[in-house]
């Protein structure tokens, strides 16, 4: 019979001088990826409601950003984390004469335009316009800062990589004060990537900074009637044309059209998603449980949960998405696992 005297002080001796046997460690790390995070939808009826009371209550000049993220309701209390382990999702709230000062951090960030009109966010001294439905990017570092010259309220999807910035030690923030003023406005081709500079010192920009919806939509038109993707049904990925990669060195985005009647076919996967309902409606089937959407909505996947997506209606459905894939896969843990 062991000694429990003994084992009891080997294990305090350990502990005493910073040693962790491994032996006590590796139990229920399992063979398949898994998170203690859950699949979640927040409804933007309800998520706007709130960001205009925040607007009466929260006054720009104290939040610096009036950001209402979504906390996955799967986090232990004192876990800080997004919709998924990996990615953090928000409502931002800019007010007509509003000005947001500029900073920069090490998370790269992304923004969906949601509602609103009038609005514009300066990158590394570009100014950008904002209009429903672009696809903005401010990359690791880049500074930047939104105003809103419109009328009515001015709200889009924040999406950053924040949550694994922070999970690594790596979140830093600058704050530079007053907003700046502008360079002369780049031409949209610059914007979007179509064209670059090839000669003297490089602009402040490496890539784009804007894609239009209305491009997106042109290529999902012309994908329409060819053969889905039988996950995604019709979907096209935003690239970098500076690379042909992904958007940002950690997070990809696509668009997608679930056209009507589809019923896509379910899989799982090691990177997480987080979906925005652009317009139409339908459901997702997510380990099981039906989750309905409908415009504005937004629907968090952390990984490895099994997920199919359905569009019951006459109407198209179209969902923006962002994923983690880029770091999972450069870190050489993506899977997938679907039906056959």
């Amino acid at each position: 019979m062991a000694d429990t005297t003994a084992d009891e002080a080997f294990y305090a001796e350990l502990a005493e001088n910073h040693y962790s046997p491994l032996w006590q460690l590796m139990g229920g790390i399992g063979s398949e990826a898994k998170t203690n995070l859950v699949p979640h939808i927040w409804r933007y009826e309800q998520a706007r409601a709130l960001m205009m009371k925040a607007g009466d209550v929260v006054p720009l000049e104290h939040a610096l950003r009036r950001v209402l993220g979504f906390r996955n309701p799967g986090s232990l209390p004192s876990q800080r984390t997004g919709a998924t382990d990996s990615l953090w999702a928000a409502l931002q709230l800019v007010l007509p004469g509003e000005v947001a000062p500029p900073h920069r951090h090490t998370p790269s960030a992304l923004r969906f335009i949601v509602e609103g009109d009038g609005a514009y966010t300066t990158v590394n001294g570009q100014r950008v316009p904002m209009e429903v439905g672009d696809f903005l990017l401010t990359p690791s570092l880049h500074w930047h800062e939104h105003g809103h010259e419109g009328d009515g309220p001015m709200i889009w999807l924040d999406g950053l990589d924040s949550p694994l910035i922070s999970r690594l030690n790596q979140y830093i923030i600058d704050e530079a004060g007053d907003p700046t003023e502008p360079d002369k406005a780049m031409p949209a081709a610059y914007l979007q990537g179509m064209l670059g500079k090839t000669y003297g010192e490089p602009h402040a920009l490496t890539q784009p900074l804007v894609y239009k919806l209305a491009d997106a939509l042109e290529a999902l038109e012309y994908l329409r009637d060819g053969e889905g993707d039988p996950y995604d049904d019709i979907i096209v990925e935003y690239k970098n044309p500076t690379t042909g990669g992904p958007v940002m060195t950690t997070i990809s985005a696509y668009l997608q059209l679930v056209r009507p009647g589809v019923d896509t076919k379910s899989h799982r996967h090691t990177h997480s998603t987080v979906y925005h309902v652009v317009s139409g409606s339908g459901y997702s089937i997510v380990d099981g449980q039906k989750i309905e959407w409908t415009k504005g909505d937004t629907l968090a996947i952390p990984l490895w949960y099994e997920h199919s997506h359905h569009n019951n209606t006459s109407e198209d459905a179209i969902l923006f998405s962002y994923t983690d894939r880029p770091a999972i896969t450069a870190l050489g843990l993506w899977r997938e696992r679907g039906d056959a």
